[in-house]
């Protein structure tokens, strides 16, 4: 759970807001929570989706209201809006 958490970290800058995503948010489309996913021994799925959301982020030159956001530390309206 530990390499999911980091990973949502790289994505989202607010603690707050990866937690309230990692228990409340279900992912499409699986529709369950990063942590339900990694409690049913899923874990490596939600780790496939965050690593897309990465690798999107970057070849897209990921932006926030125009700036760009700097390497490795990628805002993400998925996890921001949870």
């Amino acid at each position: 759970m530990l390499d999911i958490l980091s990973l949502a970290d790289r994505i989202e800058a607010d603690r707050a807001a990866v937690w309230e995503w990692f228990f409340r948010t279900p992912i499409w489309p699986h529709g369950r929570t990063a942590f339900e996913l990694a409690q049913s021994g899923r874990g490596d799925e939600v780790i496939a989706f965050l690593d897309g959301v990465l690798r999107d982020s970057h070849e897209s030159g990921a932006n926030i209201d125009g700036v760009p956001v700097p390497r490795g530390r990628v805002r993400d309206p998925i996890l921001a809006h949870a």
